[in-house]
């Protein structure tokens, strides 16, 4: 048997990354964006998708307006559920849920209740639920983050073997193929004079730390001291 569909206010600033209220909609759900916080009586459930900067005062105003029963969740994944306590403490049913990847989601909630709908709504969306200590999500969004940059990187060295190959196809080839293990640095003279010869500074720069990290990882002293030096010119 289908779940009630709901009908859903979006509280959003122009930074909603993760477009919760699209996904709603997309299964059925009643969605409509509000910016007037005291029009949140005529719904059942209140998604916040605010930048993380904006969340805590969002929420503290909303609590001005919320009644016992209704529901909130928040699409953060640096915060956790305890910023929703202003929310708590009127009677609120508080919840929060992010996506990882298409379909898996860092979820939480207060109590048992809205631990059951926030996985009734993840469930909806076709995902399930990821525990993470809530000690450890700004972590997490870090962590993200950082593999959010290897897209950067990708296109960039397409880019950059185009600019030789004059076939961007080839160029986007050669990148995909080397993409599956840690690749193997060159000894430290040829990585030293492929240094020297980059003339964009922003990608002389990213070479060089992403040189001194792989040499971290890979325990090549000599290139990991190299990095730091270069660092200091």
């Amino acid at each position: 048997m289908r779940a009630p569909r709901l009908n859903i206010a979006l509280i959003a600033d122009g930074q909603d990354r993760v477009r919760m209220g699209e996904l709603l909609a997309g299964v059925g759900h009643h969605v409509a964006p509000v910016s007037e916080f005291s029009e949140i009586n005529n719904y059942e459930l209140i998604v916040i998708s605010v930048s993380d900067d904006h969340l805590a005062g969002v929420v503290e105003k909303l609590s001005l307006f919320a009644r016992s029963g209704q529901m909130f969740l928040h699409t953060s994944l640096a915060h956790g559920i305890q910023i929703m306590d202003p929310l708590e403490t009127e009677g609120a049913i508080v919840m929060a849920a992010h996506p990882l990847g298409e379909d898996r989601w860092v979820a939480t909630a207060l109590d048992e209740l809205g631990e059951t709908i926030v996985g009734l709504l993840v469930g909806e969306l076709g995902g399930s639920i990821v525990e993470i200590p809530e000690s450890k999500r700004q972590q997490l969004a870090a962590a993200l983050t950082y593999v959010g940059f290897i897209n950067t990187l990708r296109t960039d060295a397409t880019n950059y073997l185009d600019e030789f190959l004059q076939d961007y196809d080839t160029a986007a080839d050669l990148v995909s193929s080397t993409f599956g293990g840690l690749q193997q640095l060159p000894q430290l003279g040829e990585l030293s004079q492929q240094y020297d010869s980059i003339d964009n500074l922003g990608r002389r720069r990213l070479f060089r730390d992403l040189a001194r990290r792989q040499a971290e990882i890979s325990r090549a002293q000599d290139i990991e001291l190299w990095a730091i030096q270069k660092e200091d010119q």
